[in-house]
């Protein structure tokens, strides 16, 4: 009896180990198409052989347990690299908006608008001097003050947008940090039997990687199963302890900084990449660069057609200033001219004849005749334009590139990690056809145990 016994043991451990196999294939199978599942493999292992005088026999197969199939080191990687692309991605969506609204090298209404004003000054000056045509320049210069207003609100608004989607992502920041805390907590309690919570650390995993989107993160694993988050240096969760982000702030002349608040105090931190700070870099450098580029413009606009005008003479006395403000957001045309645009000179004697002021002010706008000293008010606006679709092209082949880098680690994870659908299926009839012998086994045994019981 003792032998059928062994038997039965046996047979049974095989039935057990099978049923293990057949339910992680089946888990695996059923989360193929879950974001962050990591596959699971059975760890089996023979049980402790019987010593018996005449040798050892075996008492069957265990299941030592249930592990995920994960490279860790692939992991961080993957982790290092999607940082950088939506730092890169999210400064390109910024450039990409940032033409959208100034136009292209060969398209831009500006650029349009400026060359159309001084046209309509060198058409001014071809003798005779037509005072009909003082009223062209005067409706060009309004439409040229027109689009750069429209250029400083729609940049205003890009920031305003960029603010708005740093704010959100902030949050998500901290929520992401708040799940990570608590998912640490439940690791603990589950795995305090000394069984890894497979599940729950695809779930934690998963949230540090949508970290990572956020901002550059390290990760330290603890003997007791739980993962401290470190952000910028700092070490953000510690098992189920989250520091949160108080907020984003403006660059100082340190740098790009954010805040976290321990213990009451506030400290600024130096943010690393991710898109968090892609949209910090877009916000704090890109578009406030391209405003105050445009404003330098505009400023320069004023000041020198200004200078010029008010050196002319007309019917009414001296030139007045032809633009008021100091900006793309205060510029105007002298309500006097909008008044009565005969009073735009074109000479500085009065004369009729006289197109001095006229050709110097057209000339404003035409790089060969500024001198190799300075730009002209036109190339200063090229250079701003150039500038941006130079970064631009730079920012999206970056993209590009990180978008390639990302792509071959992540068919590399899921080729270590992921649910083979055809490898499942194997491992099912596998599982099946162990699991049906080892029932036929104790089908046999029990039959054994039938006739023993019926002899006796």
């Amino acid at each position: 009896m003792s032998g059928l016994n062994a038997i039965m043991d046996n047979s049974l451990s095989a039935l057990l180990a099978a049923q293990a196999g057949l339910a992680t294939s089946g888990h695996n199978i059923a989360n193929a198409n879950t974001p962050g599942f990591n596959r699971q493999d059975v760890i089996f292992g023979t049980r402790r052989a019987e010593i018996l005088g005449y040798g050892s026999i075996g008492r069957g197969v265990e299941v030592l347990g249930i592990r995920r199939i994960q490279d860790e080191f692939l992991l961080n990687n993957m982790r290092v690299q999607t940082s950088r692309l939506h730092s890169y991605a999210a400064v390109d969506t910024a450039l990409y908006d940032i033409e959208g609204i100034l136009g292209s090298i060969d398209n831009d209404h500006l650029g349009d608008a400026l060359n159309n004003f001084f046209s309509a000054w060198n058409d001014l000056a071809q003798p005779p001097v037509n005072d009909s045509l003082k009223l062209n320049v005067v409706s060009k210069a309004e439409t040229l003050v027109a689009d750069f207003r429209a250029i400083e609100e729609a940049l205003r608004g890009l920031e305003t947008d960029l603010e708005k989607n740093i704010q959100a992502e902030t949050a998500n920041l901290n929520r992401l940090l708040r799940d990570i805390g608590e998912l640490n907590r439940q690791v603990m309690a589950a795995e305090s039997n000394g069984h890894p919570a497979n599940d729950l650390r695809d779930q934690r995993d998963l949230r540090i990687s949508q970290l990572a989107e956020l901002a550059e993160v390290s990760v330290l694993e603890r003997e007791d199963g739980s993962k401290d988050i470190i952000l910028a240096g700092r070490t953000m969760v510690a098992r189920d302890r989250v520091t949160l982000f108080e907020g984003i702030y403006r660059p100082d002349g340190d740098g790009y900084t954010f805040a976290v608040v321990t213990a009451g105090n506030q400290q600024d931190v130096n943010l690393s990449p991710g898109k968090l700070q892609g949209l910090l870099t877009a916000r704090d450098v890109h578009v406030t660069a391209v405003r105050e580029q445009l404003d330098a413009v505009a400023r320069q606009l004023i000041t020198e057609v200004n200078n010029l005008h008010t050196q002319g003479l007309t019917s009414g006395g001296r030139g007045v200033m032809f633009f008021t403000g100091d900006s793309m957001s205060t510029i105007g045309v002298n309500e006097s001219l909008l008044n009565n645009e005969s009073l735009v000179a074109t000479g500085t004697t009065g004369a009729a004849a006289d197109n001095e002021i006229a050709l110097a002010i057209a000339d404003l706008g035409r790089s060969s005749l500024v001198g190799p000293a300075r730009k002209s008010i036109n190339e200063s606006y090229r250079s701003v334009v150039t500038d941006v679709a130079g970064k631009l092209n730079s920012f999206g082949f970056m993209v590009e590139n990180q978008l390639s880098v990302v792509a071959s680690l992540s068919a590399r994870m899921a080729s270590v990690s992921g649910v083979s659908l055809d490898e499942e299926g194997a491992n099912l009839v596998r599982f099946q056809n162990s699991y049906n012998a080892a029932a036929k086994v104790i089908a046999t045994v029990q039959e054994m145990y039938d006739t023993l019981l019926a002899i006796v």
